[in-house]
């Protein structure tokens, strides 16, 4: 399992709060570059995403915008990995 560091901010460069809105932003950057993005992932709702395999390369940056959220603002996403995951059971 591969962890990836995930940043989202506003076009002014203010983080994205707010409680559910990174999960929205980051279902959306799914949706709208599937082919890009290429994978399955888990996302802890704040800044680890994880895969199971490498994303297409080491630094990720989307753009999207979610108007239910926060009308006419661009979310700016950038995903850059982070290493190796090892988990024991």
């Amino acid at each position: 399992m591969l962890y990836n560091q995930v940043s989202l901010a506003y076009e002014d460069g203010r983080p994205v709060d707010g409680k559910g809105v990174g999960r929205k932003v980051i279902d959306r950057v799914h949706e709208t570059y599937d082919t890009e993005f290429g994978k399955d992932f888990a996302y802890d709702g704040e800044k680890s995403l994880f895969t199971v395999g490498p994303l297409p390369r080491n630094k990720l940056e989307f753009t999207v915008v979610l108007e239910d959220v926060v009308p006419n603002r661009f979310v700016y996403i950038l995903l850059m990995y982070s290493g190796c995951c090892c988990c024991f059971v």
